[in-house]
Parts: structure tokens; sequence; C-alpha cells
């Protein structure tokens, strides 16, 4: 990468370097085991805007074109987006005949939640295939396409959609400043753009070193994702912290000249908490993960020895990173169990870990939850296994074991 994802500067302080991994959905059949590529894992600052990042690029192609997430498997990220699809709804009077558009809409799980509301003039766009065609079943018509200033205006009128949402997207993005500027051009005067982000200061507080993978390029706080949208005439105007995905931040975003840019209150104070968030804080960050690298893992030893079973709960793509960086592989975890049908039957890049259906009769003395961003949904839905003895890993902030309630 010779220049800043954001600003396009030069001059950068490396803060942590995760070692070579493979991109983290990369999830592979049994023939091929060990043909995995590895790529360079290291997050790095501008030093000119801020803005916290990876310093290698997997091309879009090879990560987005075909993947296994599907959005709509986690009750708890439902609820969240008819929650944000209602509080829109009111706090934007949404009419029925408004366009609303969802980059990256994955299964459609965002935008039907629109539909619940009685919003039915949805799009999502969309670039994996597989992905398209789950979006397309459940009723949401669907682009298949990756989202940029050429489709914007190949597919598009100018300020033809009131609402463009892009829910855990907007860090994944190769063509980042053909995106913002696709963005600019769909926007109608009084639209706005919601961006639903992993924040940066939550990971620094929680520890949670696994969110970083190839598949996100950027990582922001209030203030560098300010820096990145100010040149294009787009300013957030109101933002609010989420605890979705271990501690998000929703950033609401109009026109600069644009109808809806009155400051909230809640923006001003999550701007004043944002501003915490500096190199030094980072840095800090970085020296406290390396710090622990080896916690977990003399527990699963320690485990082993004792002849315990140890299975992960889950097979999310920030577990591998976690497994990866920790060198957990399947002499200490078993197996993964998964509810999702498109990684059954697959392995965990690098660690092997194979990925198995979720079974109540096939289960293990202790569960490493790699899906811990949902700690509280799945704690709360197997406390009958927990109380025939079966117990949870907490690997964030602190490595804990969690039994029976």
């Amino acid at each position: 990468m010779k220049g800043c994802r954001g600003c396009g500067a030069s001059v950068f302080t490396k803060v942590l370097d995760l070692g070579k991994q493979p991109w983290c959905n990369d999830f592979l059949k049994y023939e091929d085991l060990g043909k995995e590529k590895l790529y360079p894992l290291c997050m790095i600052h501008c030093d000119e805007c801020g803005l916290l990042q990876l310093n290698h690029t997997v091309s879009k192609e090879v990560m987005f074109a075909d993947h296994q997430y599907l959005s709509g498997m986690t009750r708890t990220l439902v609820k969240h987006f008819y929650n944000i699809a209602k509080e829109n709804k009111e706090q934007f009077k949404l009419q029925e005949n408004d366009l609303i558009v969802d980059i990256g809409g994955n299964d459609g799980s965002q935008l039907l939640q629109y539909k619940k509301l009685g919003l039915d003039n949805v799009l999502n766009i969309e670039s994996a295939a597989n992905i398209c065609e789950i979006s397309e079943q459940v009723g949401i018509l669907t682009l298949n396409a990756f989202f940029n200033k050429t489709v914007a205006q190949s597919k598009f009128n100018k300020g033809s959609a009131r609402l463009i949402n892009a829910s855990g997207v907007f860090f994944h993005l190769e063509e980042l400043h053909s995106v913002i500027e696709g963005i600019k051009y769909i926007l109608s005067q009084d639209g706005v753009f919601i961006v639903q982000f992993m924040y940066a200061g939550a990971m620094i507080e929680n520890h949670n070193f696994d969110t970083i993978y190839h598949e996100h390029l950027c990582y922001y706080t209030l203030r560098s994702l300010m820096n990145l949208l100010r040149p294009y005439g787009l300013e957030v105007f109101d933002a609010y912290h989420s605890d979705i995905h271990s501690g998000s931040i929703i950033a609401k975003i109009t026109h600069t000249d644009g109808d809806l840019n009155e400051k909230t209150e809640r923006f001003a104070l999550v701007l004043g908490q944002d501003m915490k968030y500096t190199l030094e804080e980072f840095l800090s960050f970085a020296k406290a993960v390396e710090g622990k690298k080896n916690n977990l893992r003399d527990l699963l030893i320690h485990l082993k020895s004792e002849g315990k079973k140890v299975y992960a709960y889950g097979a999310p793509a920030k577990g591998n990173t976690l497994l990866n960086y920790f060198g957990i592989t399947k002499d200490l975890v078993a197996k993964a169990v998964e509810i999702n049908e498109l990684k059954i039957g697959n392995y965990l890049p690098q660690s092997h870990i194979p990925i198995t259906k979720e079974s109540k009769s096939d289960l293990p003395d202790y569960y490493l939850l790699l899906s811990h961003n949902f700690a509280k949904e799945i704690i709360a839905k197997n406390q009958d296994i927990m109380e025939k003895g079966v117990k949870f890993i907490l690997p964030f902030p602190e490595v804990e074991i969690v039994g029976a309630q």
C-alpha cells in the first residue's frame, strides 16, 4: 500500500502485526487443507488523518464474490436491524415510495425490517452471487454487483435514494473513494446515509483484536470517519454507541449543505468521548494484546492435560484471527460447531479445525466462544447444557470461564 486509504498520505506508524494469515472467510474443503494462501495482517495508523487500516489488500474478488456469512442467522442482529429501521422511519419520516438502498446488504435481513414497517421500495446491492440468491428468495430486490461510482451512475438517477445503509461493510471497501462518490451521487438532498461500524474505541477498550482481519481494511473512530467524508461534502450529524458486535457506532450522514445537517446532542457526546482514541491509545492496546498472547493457549493446554474436551462455539471470520495468532489448532480444539449450513463440512483456515453441525447429543466439557459478540444470546439459549456441566470460555476482554447460572 503506497498511501493512506483515507487521505493518501504516506506517513504511518505500525500498531499491531498479527503475522501472515489466510483471509478469514477462506473456509476449506478437506482436499484444500494446507493449500490456503497467507497474507500479511498488520494494522497501521495514518499519522496525517488518524485512520487505522491494514497495510495489505486481499482483492475484493477473492474475498467477496462468494462467501458464507449470513446476517440473518443471529436473532440479536435481526432485532438490532429492526430497531434501526424503526428509528430511521420515525426520525426521517420515511414514506412508502422512498428508495432505500443497502450496500452489501447480504441476505436482505436489514431491508426486510423496512418492509415489515411498510417501506417496500428497497434494493440490496450484494457482491456475492450465492448470497444474492438467498436475498431474492426472501423477497428483496437484489443487484449482484460491487457498488461504486460506475454502478451508481449507470443504475440510478442522481439524488434518487432517500436512505442508504452500510451495515458492517463500510470498512470492507477496496474502492473506498469510488463508493463514497457513488453514495454522494445517488443520495437525495434530504437523504441520509447510515453507517453501522465496529468502533475502534470499543476494540481498544475490550482488547478484542479478533476484529482485525483482511476483510476489514479500515478501523474507524468517529473523527477518522468524518475526515474521510468531509472532502466529498458529506457530514456526520448524528451518532450514538450500540452494543452490537461488541461495540459499534451508528453514524448518520447527509450532504454538508443538506436539509438534515443539524448536529444532535448525542453526536456531540460521542465526538467528545472519541477524542480519547489517539495513537498512544492504539499502541497501548497493541502492547496489551501482545502481553496476553499465551493466556488462552496455556489454558487450553492445561485443559487437554486434564483430559477435557474443547470445541469452538461458532465459526465466525473473527475467530480465525484469534486462533491463528495464538497458534491454536485442532490439537487443542477438536471441532467448531455451527448452525450455518454454508460452513458445515468445511475446515477453518490454517488451524484446520473441522466445522460440524451443532448438536446437543455431542457435547464437550468446554466451548471456546468464538462468536463472543453474541455471548448473551448464546449463553441464554444454552442454559440446559450448562446445567449438565458444559462451560463456556469467553476470550475477551479477559479470558473467563462461565458455568451454569
